[in-house]
């Protein structure tokens, strides 16, 4: 059972070391994995905000391009007189001579036909149903247009148009086609990852451009950008679903000021968690290895846990098996000394002598008597020990004594218990003898008490006659009071107050 219970204290014991090292491990992990996470949706924003301030810049540089090349396409168209085709076709070429390869140039008259192409490769198709052609007939200035397809080529592009007139009256619709594609150079040069995107967006919500490039147009009006953190913030970043493709991502805008423009930049959020997850798995990881060494760690401590009961309990039988043989020697010794005191009886000696002998082979089986009853081998209970050896020793002389104590707790060590018994047995015996001579009754007072130096204070008090200095310092009681006394590395004194008072310091207390 006791080995049973100590396996198990242990092994508990292990078992909380091993959950604690667990919640250790996971409180570091945890705070590594947070700043890990907050780290790559910083380092997120700053790639998105970063980029979509280079979105907002080739906004501003196209829409630049576009008011001056539509300006000078205007000039270009000359006055109401009519041109000559040749030299009209050359003054619109000087205007667009800087176009990039991305943009196609177009003169458009009222009624549809087509003035002037950059276009080389197709044929132009009627526009004068088209919307923001007929907006400009109708008297506006400039406009730019959602994302629309080609019909005669069927690319994606955005349109940047411009009215001419002359005399107040209409003659012409300037426009600058810009290919949608041209914002990959944008992408590939933010390197966002596959699942990020580039966009111009019209403040109104049309979608003008994007990249990758969606299916159709789309409207985002009613989006969450529109609707609530445009209004907040001319710029700013934010995590949502897109309504083109429905990818979660991380959206960074800037309304670009002075142009319709408002520019978007967005990377995947499970893109921009990728550090993240790969810390994810290294703790995983970690949490794995440190599993693997608590179980292997944990069985060997268990083991050895379960050995050192099985020794602890192999020791505690050995002490349990010790105080069993120390008993019984104890036991033995007090039954040998009985049987001595049998033997002298059996002498023929004075009675007297008889008496004196036996009181003293008393005091000593009182030694042996306490250590055996109470397992107390290495020291004796003064406070059990004493009053019990009084009254036996007193008991003897078959006189009405009263007793009194004043004892200390005080453990008395088990090498100096026969000489301090022996040394109270003459004491007593003393006391029986000479100091109630007439009398048949007397007052006995026992004091031990601890001093602070470590000695101990014995003192035997008597109301008896008192003694004869000369006579008690001649007597064989006397002389073995001071041997007793000299084995407890003690001293003593007697005097004469209303009877006997006996004082020795001792070295007798275990520390």
């Amino acid at each position: 059972m006791g080995l049973t219970k100590g396996f198990t204290i242990v092994g508990r014991a292990a078992i909380a070391a091993i959950v604690s090292m667990f919640l250790a491990l996971s409180l570091v992990l945890g705070f590594w994995l947070h700043s890990s996470y907050i780290s790559a949706i910083m380092r997120g924003e700053d790639q998105v905000t970063a980029t979509a301030k280079i979105v907002a810049a080739n906004a501003i540089w196209i829409n630049s391009l576009a008011r001056q090349t539509l300006s000078r396409m205007d000039d270009a168209f000359g006055t109401t007189e009519a041109l000559p085709e040749g030299e009209r076709i050359a003054r619109f070429n000087a205007a667009t001579a800087e176009l990039p390869t991305t943009a196609t140039a177009y003169v458009v008259a009222a009624d549809g036909t087509l003035l002037y192409s950059t276009d080389r490769e197709s044929s132009p198709a009627d526009i004068v149903d088209q919307t923001y052609f007929r907006r400009l007939a109708n008297g506006a200035e400039d406009h730019t247009s959602a994302m629309t397809i080609m019909r005669n080529t069927d690319r994606h592009v955005f349109l940047s148009a411009a009215r001419i007139e002359r005399n107040d009256r209409f003659e012409a619709v300037a426009i600058l086609a810009f290919d949608v594609g041209m914002l990959r150079s944008i992408w590939d040069a933010a390197s966002l990852g596959p699942g990020s995107t580039v966009s111009f967006l019209r403040r109104d919500g049309k979608l003008i451009a994007r990249y990758p490039e969606p299916k159709e147009a789309v409207d985002l009006g009613n989006y969450v950008l529109f609707t609530d953190y445009m209004r907040k913030a001319t710029s700013g970043s934010y995590v949502s679903v897109s309504p083109v493709d429905h990818v979660k991502r991380l959206v960074a805008y800037r309304i670009v000021e002075r142009t319709p423009f408002v520019a978007i930049a967005s990377a995947e959020t499970a893109e921009i968690l990728k550090p993240f997850w790969t810390d994810v798995s290294i703790a995983m990881l970690i949490v794995l290895l440190a599993l693997c060494a608590a179980v292997v760690g944990g069985l060997k401590i268990l083991s050895l846990a379960h050995a050192d009961a099985r020794h602890t309990g192999e020791l505690a039988e050995a002490l349990r098996t010790n105080q069993v043989l120390m008993r019984e020697i104890h036991h033995r010794v007090k039954n040998n000394l009985q049987t001595v005191m049998a033997l002298i009886r059996l002498q023929g000696l004075r009675p007297e002598t008889v008496q004196r002998v036996n009181e003293r082979i008393v005091a000593m089986s009182a030694v042996h008597e306490q250590m055996y009853g109470f397992d107390q081998f290495s020291s004796v209970t003064a406070q059990q020990f004493v009053p019990s050896l009084v009254r036996t020793l007193v008991g003897l002389h078959d006189r009405d004594i009263k007793l009194s104590f004043e004892i200390d707790d005080i453990r008395i060590d088990a090498d100096k218990a026969t000489p301090f018994a022996l040394l109270l047995n003459e004491l007593l015996t003393n006391s029986m003898k000479y100091a109630f001579v007439g009398r048949t009754g007397g007052h006995i007072r026992i004091r031990l008490l601890e001093r602070p130096d470590g000695k101990v204070l014995l003192e035997v008090a008597d109301d008896g006659i008192g003694y004869e200095p000369v006579a008690t310092k001649a007597g064989m009681g006397s002389r073995l009071i001071k041997s007793f006394v000299s084995q407890m590395d003690g001293t003593y004194d007697t005097e004469r107050a209303e009877g006997t008072v006996f004082t020795a310091l001792l070295s007798i207390a275990v520390r």
